[in-house]
């Protein structure tokens, strides 16, 4: 575990207490926020080595088992290989509005949805991914080339890439900006990165805190403990710009779930209604920027 006495994005040491569970299963129980940058992160932090031995067999285990990802995975992934250009630009236009091929790579793949829509627009797959499960489990559905481990030590070549991927990873690494100065340097001239990540001042988080702090309790941890860093809108956005990058689109989304999905999830029905409830928030952002 690290300490951090001051903020780990802009350094500043105006930092205050912000929520902590120490009941739920996770590499961190507590975090800070930085009034500096607004950005929110876990302290004390998990090392790489502490996230690493967490991620082996994450998607076999807890929130992913509970919500039956894997089958959920499979399901997707064999409805998208009959999807249209036209269909991938209504459910994924992060991809198909700005590239139409070359080569495509997915940072934390996971089960690999985000290269089932790249796959159908005809891009050469590359992913990385630390959880041996999850990358056994898309070699088997795609033709990709998978590195085993963080990006940073992938070592891909200089202006490599036409778009990168990064979809629900940026809020679990120890430095967000190293990796984004990383991606800034495989991307090709006028490559597309794009980010989806949550948003810590969605109305959601925000309400549920002003709530907390009515009934003078301290807030608790309400996303996964997992999460490093939060990011709000501004913040991550100025980060990327501040390493090159130009901002396409930024939007707030909402985990766009079906009712019939979360009805089957094998969770208790308070955390049914929760995830039902965030339906109607913004919690999660999507940031597309350009080099």
């Amino acid at each position: 575990m690290q300490i951090h006495r001051e903020c780990p994005l802009c350094h500043s040491k105006n930092l205050k207490g912000y929520a902590i569970d120490c009941v739920r299963k996770g590499p961190h129980i507590s975090r800070v926020k930085c009034n500096s940058c607004r950005v929110v992160f876990a302290n004390p932090m998990a090392d790489n080595d502490e996230l690493k031995e967490y991620y082996e067999g994450y998607y076999d285990a807890d929130i992913y088992d509970a919500l039956k990802f894997k089958e959920y995975s499979i399901a997707r992934i064999k409805e998208i290989k009959f999807y249209s250009t036209e269909d991938v630009l209504r459910e994924a236009p992060y991809i198909a509005k700005y590239k139409k091929g070359g080569k495509f790579l997915d940072v934390g793949c996971g089960l690999g949805l985000g290269l089932a829509f790249a796959n159908q627009l005809g891009f050469e797959l590359h992913a990385t991914e630390y959880d041996e499960g999850a990358i056994n489990f898309i070699k088997e559905q795609f033709d990709v080339d998978v590195y085993r481990g963080e990006l940073m030590k992938a070592e891909f070549p200089d202006n490599y890439f036409d778009m990168v991927h990064i979809s629900h990873v940026i809020e679990h690494v120890t430095n967000p900006r190293a990796y984004i100065k990383e991606i800034y340097r495989i991307l090709k001239k006028g490559g597309i990165l794009f980010i989806a990540t949550p948003d810590i001042e969605s109305k959601l988080y925000t309400w549920y805190r002003a709530l907390n702090m009515f009934r003078l309790s301290v807030p608790k941890v309400i996303d996964g403990l997992e999460h490093t860093f939060i990011f709000p809108q501004r913040t991550l956005q100025n980060l990327c710009e501040a390493e090159g990058f130009t901002t396409r689109e930024h939007t707030g989304v909402s985990i766009m779930e079906k009712f019939s999905n979360i009805l089957r999830y094998d969770m208790s029905l308070k955390k049914k209604i929760s995830r039902y409830i965030q339906n109607f928030f913004h919690v999660n952002q999507w940031l597309i920027v350009e080099k």
